[in-house]
């Protein structure tokens, strides 16, 4: 499959798989990211996808980020969350990447820095059809931890 990609931004990055084998594509930060203390913020990528029909993208955490920390232009690795998002097909907008600081201070994010992966994924409709009754199961409305976290 070849995604036609528009950069915005001179110093947009096109996306990469690190790796043959990856699930995920990185995509990068085009400009110095400023987040004050336990704020929420957008990175720009600088970039716009031509999804093709019947696929979206899901922007996912990297895991080293996630277990690292982001560097930033102090030198410091900072704590934050990526959040997830989806980007549909027919979206031809700037992709960003919604963020928070979890730190107590400010933090500037540098430009070309790795910030998430994006996720191609097949997108399946269906038409909704309200019933009066659903069929039952037995796990029934069990959920939110009823199996337990310890091996039985």
């Amino acid at each position: 499959m070849i995604m036609n990609v528009k950069k915005i931004s001179d110093s947009a990055v096109i996306p990469i798989f690190a790796h043959a084998t990856d699930s995920g594509f990185d995509l990068f930060t085009c400009e110095d990211l400023v987040v004050e203390g336990r704020k929420k913020a957008i990175a720009k990528t600088g970039l716009i996808f031509e999804i093709p029909y019947g696929w979206g993208i899901q922007i996912k955490n990297k895991s080293g980020i996630t277990m690292k920390g982001v560097p930033t232009t102090s030198g410091v690795n900072a704590d934050i969350t990526v959040y997830e998002g989806t980007v549909d097909m027919d979206y031809r907008g700037e992709v960003g990447i919604m963020l928070k600081n979890e730190e107590d201070h400010q933090i500037t994010i540098p430009k070309h820095t790795k910030i998430a992966q994006g996720v191609l994924r097949k997108v399946y409709h269906c038409t909704f059809e309200e019933v009066k009754e659903v069929n039952e199961t037995v796990r029934g409305e069990g959920g939110f931890g009823s199996t337990g976290n310890t091996l039985k």
